[in-house]
């Protein structure tokens, strides 16, 4: 994805989080995970999955303020293919 895009993105997710959170609709099952919940998810440390971001071949991700957040699906989809390997 282009920085532009991933950016938008990560605008709009920061935007609806903070409009929805006081109204009590955010979601109690994340589908946007931090760095620490994928690292549990998937047995790589969080150090991993910054070097993964750092050469492009870990999971998408979105940065949402100085915070990286994955999609749960991209992740199980990503360690479907193979993890680093794929």
């Amino acid at each position: 994805m282009e920085q532009d895009t991933i950016n938008a993105i990560a605008d709009a997710v920061a935007e609806r989080i903070l409009r929805d959170l006081p109204r009590g609709r955010v979601p109690v099952t994340p589908e946007y995970l931090t760095a620490e919940q994928v690292a549990q998810m998937t047995g790589f440390s969080p150090k991993a999955l910054e070097a993964y971001r750092a050469k492009r071949i870990g999971p998408n991700y979105l940065k949402v303020g100085h915070s990286v957040r994955y999609r749960a699906d991209d992740v199980r989809a990503w360690v479907e293919a193979g993890g680093p390997e794929a």
